[in-house]
């Protein structure tokens, strides 16, 4: 099925409307649903959603969570390679977050 197509069947078990731009928005975080190339495009596999349903909840908030410590990570990367403090405001911002929201750190990487 297409992004959109997969958006509204998420939808059902979130219990509102999800938009086909934060589905897209996830796979580009790559905390989405495992997608399939077919020619030039994209396509979602029902099985695929249930099995993503199943593993992270029907709770969007805790999909992108897993995505912010991904940035935050990459950043304190950068900071370190780089030696620039100029992301230290970020990266403490995106740390300060996750707890503060039930975020643990640890299980989003699971």
């Amino acid at each position: 099925m297409t992004t959109n197509e997969a958006a509204a069947y998420l939808s059902g078990p979130v219990g509102f409307t999800l938009s086909a731009k934060l589905v897209r928005n996830l796979r580009y975080l790559n905390r989405g649903p495992v997608v399939e190339k077919r020619g030039s495009r994209l396509v979602y596999r029902k099985s695929a959603l249930d099995a993503f349903l199943s593993e992270n909840g029907t709770d969007p908030l805790v999909w992108i969570q897993g995505g912010w410590k991904k940035v935050a990570d990459q950043l304190r990367g950068i900071a370190e390679a780089t030696g620039d403090t100029g992301f230290d405001p970020m990266i403490e911002t995106l740390d300060k977050r996750g707890p503060q929201d039930g975020w643990d750190p640890g299980q989003a990487e699971k």
